[in-house]
């Protein structure tokens, strides 16, 4: 399918012509309008996104409505907007019988863009060690798409359950790895020769169920990843590496995470590095995982919570005191000792909002907090209201804190509540 291009002439002035794209096509998809075929509009939506996505041209937008699409899609090379009309919660794609539910093999960029759908059921289960055996959910080789807004649950592999990147540095942003299995390495990504930005993501209850390791991520033969703002919860790897592994001279930038109840068999629950350079982790909170959290090739950690201790410039030992954890709630409560205390220099260009889209950078004024510190962990606490329920709450807790590391009501880090607890809260009245 051919387009035409629009010639506007401009004022003598410029004396030239400026060329201008035609208006990119919106096409519609709609379960509901099966058997189908459809011709893609919106009265007459086409039944299958891959029939979509074949009719399709650089820039053109596909809308697809809410329900279970039962197919396998390839963007073959197409720079398209492809989007749920109402979110990942109601529109999913089910690969039930493919090998990869999504493809990006035909050098993909940035402009190629999954808005918004649940990838389930891919079995990646051929041959070992090719493409079939590798990426359930996604397979991404040589392609560097932008994905978001998606949610990567129930899909297996040999290598990279939920997605699969070779020589490929997609944008994943927003999005969530669940319970995706491999046999091999890498239950919710692996990323192989690959540098992809992921930010604002959640890797929980992925696994490795066989001789491997990096239950959450698996990075391998110099891949060194960008993760920000991202949680890892609940992953377990049969060897090592129940959050991440790292092989092969991979050196990934790990800022602004939280790693907590993730399980290895062997070593580094949280993260293992081994045959590689030395992972940077920053403004992190590694709580809960087991005393084997981080271990392999040395690690260069800063300004972190790091549970046992870490000897390096701005870390702590102390509960971080989360919201909930045993129900995966890593929010902070007031008083944790990881609010405005991080490094502002390592948060990447550009991020200015937490894993729940609140603003970074915020301080605890009812604290006593001053300036824009960033919190350590995936989300920044917001502050906390300096009123009349906020005093009730601390003459309620007054006196000797039962336990040191969890006393909200204690302001000036004490380990009691008291005076000059009541005096910060009047002082910052409002």
């Amino acid at each position: 399918m051919s387009r035409t291009r629009t010639y506007l002439l401009v004022p003598a002035l410029v004396l030239a012509f400026a060329v201008t794209p035609a208006q990119a096509a919106t096409i519609h998809v709609d379960i509901a309008n099966c058997p189908g075929p459809g011709s893609g509009s919106v009265r007459d939506p086409y039944c299958s996104i891959q029939t979509a996505i074949d009719n399709a041209v650089d820039t053109d937008e596909v809308v697809v409505a809410a329900g279970t699409y039962f197919e396998s899609i390839n963007f073959l090379g197409k720079a398209i907007w492809l989007h749920s009309s109402d979110g990942a919660e109601v529109t999913v794609i089910d690969g039930t019988g493919f090998f990869h539910v999504v493809q990006c093999v035909s050098s993909e960029g940035p402009d190629t863009i999954l808005d918004g759908f649940t990838i389930t059921g891919g079995h990646a289960n051929g041959v070992c060690c090719g493409p079939d055996s590798l990426g359930g959910g996604m397979y991404n080789e040589d392609s560097s798409p932008t994905v978001i807004n998606c949610t990567f649950d129930e899909n297996t592999a040999e290598r990279g359950g939920g997605m699969y990147n070779f020589n490929s540095s997609p944008t994943v942003a927003n999005c969530t790895f669940n319970g995706n299995s491999v046999a091999g390495a890498g239950g919710g990504m692996y990323n192989r020769s690959s540098s992809p930005t992921i930010t604002n993501c959640t890797f929980s209850g992925n696994s490795v169920t066989d001789i491997g390791g990096g239950g959450g991520m698996f990075n391998f033969d110099g891949s060194s990843p960008t993760i920000t703002n991202c949680t890892f919860s609940g992953n377990v790897a049969f060897t090592s590496g129940g959050g991440i592994t790292n092989s092969s001279l991979s050196i990934p930038t790990i800022t602004n995470c939280t790693f907590s109840g993730n399980v290895a068999g062997s070593a580094g629950e949280a993260i293992y590095s081994f045959s590689s350079g030395s992972a940077t982790v920053t403004n992190c909170i590694v709580w809960g995982n087991g005393f084997r959290k981080i271990s392999g090739n040395p690690h260069t950690i800063t300004y972190s919570d790091v549970e046992g201790g870490w000897t390096g410039t701005g870390n702590i030992d102390s509960n971080p005191m989360f919201v909930d954890p045993n129900n995966g709630n890593y929010r902070l409560q007031s008083g944790s000792p990881c609010i405005d205390t991080g490094d502002n220099t390592a948060v990447p260009e550009g991020v200015l909002r937490d894993l729940d889209g609140n603003p970074r950078f915020v301080a605890d004024a009812c604290a006593g907090e001053s300036g824009a510190t960033v919190d350590m962990g995936a989300y920044e606490f917001q502050g906390t209201s300096c009123d009349l329920g906020t005093m009730l709450e601390m003459l309620a807790a007054w006196g000797r804190c039962n336990d040191c590391g969890i006393c909200p009501a204690d302001l000036d880090g004490d380990c009691s509540v008291g005076i000059l607890d009541l005096l910060i809260l009047l002082g910052n009245w409002g």
